[in-house]
C-alpha cells in the first residue's frame, strides 16, 4: 500500500495513455516493443510528476487527513530521498526514449510539471499554473506522436486540446474541491477558492463562479471529443461516434444526478473522472492496431480496477 500511494498508481492510467494516444493518432499500427517503450516513458514521467509534487507540497500534506497514511507525511521516507527518486526518473525517461524524435516535447513536459509543482499553490492567479500543468501533460501526447515517427496531425491537436481542458477540470475543480478545507486553512491559492468555493462547518459551498467554470470546461471537452472524430479514418468514425455519444450521455446523466443530490460528491467525482478519461480512448481505439490497442486499454483500465474508489462508487450507484 505504501508503494501504491507513493507512486499514485491509481492515477497511472491517466498518464500512461497519453503518449500511446499521441502515437495512435499518427501511427495506429505501432508495434508492441515501441508501445511498451512509450509506456515506460510515461511511467517515468508519472513518477516524477507525483513524487516531486509530494515533496513540494509536503507542508500542506502534513495537515491534510487524506494524506495521513502517505510515507512522506508519516516520515518513513526522507524528502531528500524522495526528491532523488523523482529526479532520477528524468534520465530514465530519456534513456527509454527511442532516438531523438519528440525529446523536445518530453523535456518541455518535465519542465512545465516541475514549474507547476513548485509554484502551483502559491500563484496569485491559480488558473495560470493549472494551465502550466495541463500543458505539461499535453506535451506527452505530442511526444508520443513524434516518437512514433510522425509530426502531430489534426487528430493529435484535438487530443492535446482535450487533455488541456481535462487537466484544468481535474486540477481546478476535482482536486481543488477535494483539498478545499485544508488548502483554505493553510492559505493556499487554488482555482476553486479564487472562484468562490469555501469549506464550511456544514460542508462545501460551491458558488456560481466555479459551477460556470466547470460547465464551460465540460462543454469544451464534449465539443473537442466529437469534433475530433471528423479527423478519424472514415472507416472508424461510426464506431467512435457511438462510443463518444454513449459516454457523453452517461456524463450528462451523472451531472444531473449530482446536481439533484442523489449521488454523493465523492462518488460522482470518481465516476465523472472515469468518463472524461475514457473519451479520448473511445475516440482513437477503433483505428488502433492490436498491439497498441491492447497496450492502451490495459494501461487505462488496470489502475482503475485496482482503485477501491471505483468499486465503491459503482456499488453505491447500483446497489
Amino acid at each position: 500500500m505504501d508503494l501504491y500511494r507513493f507512486t499514485r498508481f491509481s492515477a497511472f492510467g491517466a498518464t500512461a495513455v497519453l503518449p500511446l494516444l499521441g502515437a495512435g493518432s499518427v501511427k495506429p499500427d505501432l508495434h508492441l516493443g515501441a508501445s511498451l517503450c512509450l509506456l515506460g516513458v510515461a511511467a517515468c514521467f508519472h513518477s516524477f510528476a507525483y513524487i516531486h509534487n509530494d515533496v513540494c507540497d509536503l507542508e500542506l500534506d502534513r495537515s491534510q487527513p487524506l494524506r495521513a497514511d502517505y510515507p512522506l507525511v508519516r516520515g518513513d521516507l526522507a524528502p531528500s530521498a524522495a526528491l532523488a527518486l523523482a529526479l532520477s526518473a528524468i534520465p530514465a525517461a530519456f534513456s527509454l526514449s527511442q532516438g531523438r524524435a519528440g525529446r523536445g516535447y518530453l523535456a518541455a513536459a518535465f519542465a512545465l510539471m516541475a514549474a507547476y509543482n513548485r509554484w502551483g499553490k502559491a500563484c496569485p492567479f491559480p488558473p495560470l499554473t493549472d494551465l502550466v500543468q495541463a500543458l505539461g501533460w499535453a506535451c506527452l501526447i505530442a511526444y508520443g506522436a513524434e516518437a512514433a515517427g510522425a509530426p502531430p496531425n489534426r487528430l493529435t491537436h484535438y487530443l492535446i486540446g482535450y487533455e488541456i481542458l481535462l487537466i484544468l477540470m481535474v486540477n481546478g475543480v476535482h482536486g481543488a474541491l477535494r483539498d478545499l478545507g485544508n488548502d483554505q486553512a493553510c492559505g493556499a491559492q487554488t482555482t476553486a477558492i479564487m472562484l468562490g468555493a469555501s469549506a464550511t462547518p456544514t460542508g462545501l459551498r460551491i458558488g456560481p463562479g466555479l459551477l460556470g467554470y466547470a460547465g464551460l470546461l465540460q462543454a469544451g471537452m464534449f465539443a473537442l471529443a466529437h469534433g475530433a472524430n471528423r479527423h478519424n479514418h472514415a472507416a472508424h468514425q461510426r464506431r467512435a461516434a457511438l462510443s463518444l455519444t454513449t459516454l457523453s450521455s452517461l456524463t450528462l446523466a451523472l451531472l444531473i444526478h449530482a446536481a439533484r443530490g442523489t449521488i454523493s460528491p465523492t462518488d460522482s467525482g470518481m465516476l465523472h473522472l472515469i468518463l472524461i478519461l475514457s473519451s479520448p480512448i473511445a475516440l482513437v481505439e477503433p483505428g488502433l492496431g492490436p498491439a497498441l490497442r491492447n497496450t492502451t486499454l490495459v494501461a487505462h483500465s488496470l489502475p482503475l480496477l485496482a482503485n477501491g474508489m471505483t468499486y465503491d462508487a459503482l456499488r453505491r450507484l447500483w446497489p
